[in-house]
């Protein structure tokens, strides 16, 4: 028989603000902001991105007018690109 945790504030979230995750996928205005870059370079290493063979799964297009971005790959790309960017 497990030993039931009571609630603490360190173990319950009472707002949803608090909740803090890694995202996977990010839109091009998000990664803008995570990358400290403008939303033209964004779209510009999407593209580079999409012409290399190597970099083809760093964002996805669910729908004509969202563009998601990979975050992991694009760290990656980023690294690739000058390894002191991150």
């Amino acid at each position: 028989m497990s030993k039931i945790i009571q609630p603490s504030l360190d173990n319950t979230i009472l707002k949803s603000k608090h909740i803090v995750t890694k995202p996977i996928y990010v839109s091009k205005a998000v990664a803008s902001d995570m990358f400290g870059v403008s939303k033209s370079t964004i779209y510009k290493w999407c593209q580079e991105a999409e012409e290399s063979e190597e970099w083809r799964d760093l964002s996805i297009r669910p729908s004509a007018t969202v563009t998601l971005i990979h975050v992991e790959t694009m760290e990656r790309f980023l690294k690739s690109k000058n390894k002191s960017f991150l």
